[in-house]
């Protein structure tokens, strides 16, 4: 018997892997159904496109299929099979900030404005730590597409980085997040949903159009005007651990 996801898949990315690894690892069969969206700004991939970005992923572990661009699933009663959701608008059962924070795998998020190196840092922590990097742009590109920047969209874009972040980190990866996170009041949201370590990579930017809240109690400062790259690592390694 096999599970079924259905999706658009544009494109496919780390957050749609967790939630089909999480079934993988239950040991069942998984089949993947890829609606055939017409492209437009916000489908651009050709379902060629999409069927050969999840064979990179799994190859022939999963079944692949076509169906039309669906508007609605209805199902009645006694249907025969199991329905439940996946998402990543929830904690993992059993799975706390705390323990994240206890556990051998981290979450670990670079906050500061644009300008300081944030980026740079944590593709260069990626490989130290054999991790996964969340970049805001990507996210944007991806899991948040769509969304503007008014207040309101940048706090729901860095919220669903942090469920992605949770996800990913609760099977087993540690997580490198490069996004602003300007506001305090968002990262005390974040921080209930992963708890990451926060690294606050400081920036010469003083631009009103791009407010942000400086960290009152961040557990790395880094400064690349006075610290070179390496000096930087070392110190958020110090603080975080380098567990693989």
């Amino acid at each position: 018997m096999y599970s079924l996801f259905i999706g658009r898949w544009q494109p496919f990315h780390e957050g749609h892997k967790a939630l089909i690894d999480s079934v993988l690892a239950e040991g069942k069969p998984v089949v993947i159904a890829i609606r055939d969206t017409p492209i437009s700004e916000d489908n651009p991939y050709s379902v060629e496109e999409r069927t050969e970005m999840i064979k990179k992923v799994y190859g022939d572990k999963v079944g692949i299929c076509v169906i039309p661009d669906i508007a609605e699933i209805v199902y009645g009663r006694k249907v025969g099979y199991g329905i439940r959701m996946l998402t990543l608008n929830e904690k993992i059962e059993g799975v706390s900030g705390t323990k994240i924070r206890d556990s051998k795998k981290r979450v670990i998020w670079f906050t500061g404005n644009t300008g300081g190196g944030k980026t740079t840092l944590a593709y260069t922590l990626k490989e130290r730590l054999n991790g996964i990097v969340l970049d805001g742009d990507e996210m944007r590109a991806s899991i948040s597409l769509g969304l503007g920047f008014s207040q309101e969209d940048r706090e729901e874009n860095n919220l669903r980085t942090a469920r992605l972040a949770q996800v990913l980190n609760a099977q087993g990866y540690n997580v490198i997040v490069s996004m602003i996170a300007p506001f305090e009041a968002t990262r005390k949201k974040i921080a209930e949903i992963c708890n990451p370590y926060w690294i606050y990579v400081k920036s010469n930017v003083n631009d009103p159009n791009k407010p942000y809240e400086i960290p009152t109690n961040p557990d790395v400062t880094i400064d690349q005007t006075v610290d070179s790259l390496m000096e930087s690592l070392e110190k958020i390694v110090k603080e975080v651990g380098g567990l693989k």
